[in-house]
């Protein structure tokens, strides 16, 4: 890297775009975690602007070909905005080539993207650094019952299953939330089958209000610049007087224009409840190690005055898709437009102390 000049920044934009995973056959919930092609040039044309020289690559194979051609010598810097597409730590594919090859990234490092991605890994973790969490228990991939677990289970229901490393809600419809051992085994049954060879965790459901907390910066210098939280409405079912509700995101419902999940961004940041899910996401935050920007999701475990925040799941590598995704909505609600976020996102990627020995040969 020359310097630390933010006027003209040679930078590779690194991320799978969906409509190529889509083209080739896969379902909508399998690229739920994919970049919109809208997302991706947004983050283009908003470097651009900036006055940085832009490259795209889309997706790790496309990396791959860059570093065996040796074509990553001139870069700065690299925009990490892969989610990854296969194995249990995608995530931490894209910034592993990086670190292997010395190359200055955003977002957070291979081994904290592969914690983040195993949920019960994300909570042992959180535990032993006394940051709230639901009681839990994982059920191995190759455990063919849930008889041999059931004395580990949290001691009440409602309880709540999914797929141990997923994100945007794969895997979650109405059947995740269980209220009897009977629905348990279904179940699992259901997320084994749809996630072979994936774990499954088994948590107490929290039934208080959940919020997305957007977070800027690494280790101490970290702050929250944004919070969201989840509305569920009601609507009349099926021409009926009765009305469906949900408690809780799907991929479905962040996806369906009808659905009944609303946002709301705007809020007191001096509310005692607003005050204790941003200090619990900024400990999970700087305890997992998560750098540059991202969002921690938190549900309280009830409504009343007593209520505790729980982190759900860490996102240390967030959608950036303005107008849509929680962290720059969100920021922008509270004064930091999509501009200087991006430059905010570079300068926390920059003054971090890279080494500065010569790229390897490839």
């Amino acid at each position: 890297m020359s310097d630390n000049n933010l006027s003209c920044l040679k930078i590779a934009l690194v991320a799978e775009q969906r409509s190529a995973y889509l083209e080739l056959g896969h379902s909508q919930e399998e690229c739920a975690a994919l970049t919109h092609d809208g997302e991706i040039k947004a983050v283009a044309a908003t470097l651009e602007g900036l006055g940085h020289d832009v490259t795209l690559v889309p997706g790790v194979s496309s990396l791959v070909e860059h570093l065996a051609a040796g074509k990553h010598k001139n870069w700065d810097l690299v925009f990490n905005m892969a989610q990854g597409f296969h194995g249990p730590a995608r995530e931490s594919h894209v910034p592993a080539l990086l670190e292997a090859y010395l190359i200055p990234y955003t977002f957070s490092d291979a081994a904290t993207m592969a914690l983040c991605q195993n949920k019960a890994c994300t909570k042992i973790m959180l535990h032993h650094y006394g940051v709230p969490s639901a009681p839990f228990v994982a059920i191995p991939s190759e455990c063919s019952s849930i008889s041999s677990i059931h004395a580990t289970l949290p001691p009440e229901y409602p309880l709540f299953v999914k797929p141990a490393t997923e994100g945007s809600s794969k895997g979650i419809d109405r059947f995740n939330k269980v209220n009897d051992y009977v629905e348990l085994e279904l179940a699992v049954q259901k997320l084994k089958a749809k996630f072979p060879g994936q774990d499954i965790l088994v948590e107490s459901f929290l039934s208080g209000k959940e919020f997305t907390v957007s977070i800027l910066g690494t280790g101490h210098d970290s702050r929250v610049i944004g919070i969201r939280e989840h509305i569920w409405q009601t609507f009349p079912e099926n021409g009926s007087g009765s009305h469906a509700t949900e408690e809780f995101a799907s991929w479905k419902s962040k996806l369906s224009e009808g659905c009944l999940l609303r946002y709301n961004d705007a809020h007191d940041m001096d509310d005692a409840q607003v005050k204790a899910a941003c200090q619990v996401a900024l400990d999970s935050w700087t305890a997992l190690g998560c750098r540059d920007a991202g969002r921690v999701d938190i549900r309280f475990n009830s409504d009343g005055a007593d209520a505790v925040p729980n982190v759900l799941e860490v996102n240390p590598i967030a959608g950036l898709l303005p107008g849509h995704s929680p962290l720059p909505a969100s920021a922008e609600e509270n004064g930091l437009s999509f501009e200087a976020l991006l430059t905010a996102i570079l300068d926390s990627a920059l003054r971090r102390n890279l080494p500065e020995s010569p790229h390897v040969e490839s």
